[in-house]
């Protein structure tokens, strides 16, 4: 291997690390956690399960401001987005300080598309619910077999 040949490969590796490092940017900031020391995932984790019928999402977000808590469904898209309030106490005091406070928003891509006139959300000890039916399109129809 000659020189040239390890410096265009080290260019293509830094042209490759660039784009992987675009991919991990929310609005031009890196993204955060609420769970610090583990930035792949993120908040709130959710749960997402469907039937025939509607598709249910239960999202773990304890410590949220009820009043600042928004869901927003737009045919195969959900976005939620809220605040947990910040514990004011001076830094030095702290011996471990593990959960974070501050803005989120989480938009995640559902596994079909949605009636968002219809989503029902409920939020009790920490967790959202929500309960997305399905657009007619996206349900399954049973398709009679003719027999000859």
């Amino acid at each position: 291997m000659t020189i040239l040949n390890f410096l265009k490969e080290m260019d293509q590796l830094q042209s490759q690390l660039g784009e992987l490092a675009k991919l991990n940017l929310v609005n031009g900031w890196p993204r955060m956690s609420f769970l610090p020391g583990v930035s792949a995932r993120h908040f709130p984790m959710m749960n997402i399960s469907a039937d025939d019928q509607n598709i249910y999402v239960e999202a773990l977000a304890p410590g949220l401001d009820s009043q600042s808590l928004k869901v927003t469904a737009v045919r195969d898209k959900l976005t939620i987005s809220g605040e947990k309030a910040t514990v004011k106490v001076p830094s030095e005091k702290y011996h471990r300080n593990e959960r974070s406070a501050g803005k989120f928003t989480r938009t995640i891509e559902l596994p079909s598309s949605i009636d968002p006139d219809k989503v029902q959300a409920e939020y009790s000890n920490g967790i959202l619910k929500i309960t997305l039916p399905k657009s007619e399109e996206a349900k399954p129809r049973q398709i009679e077999i003719k027999v000859n």
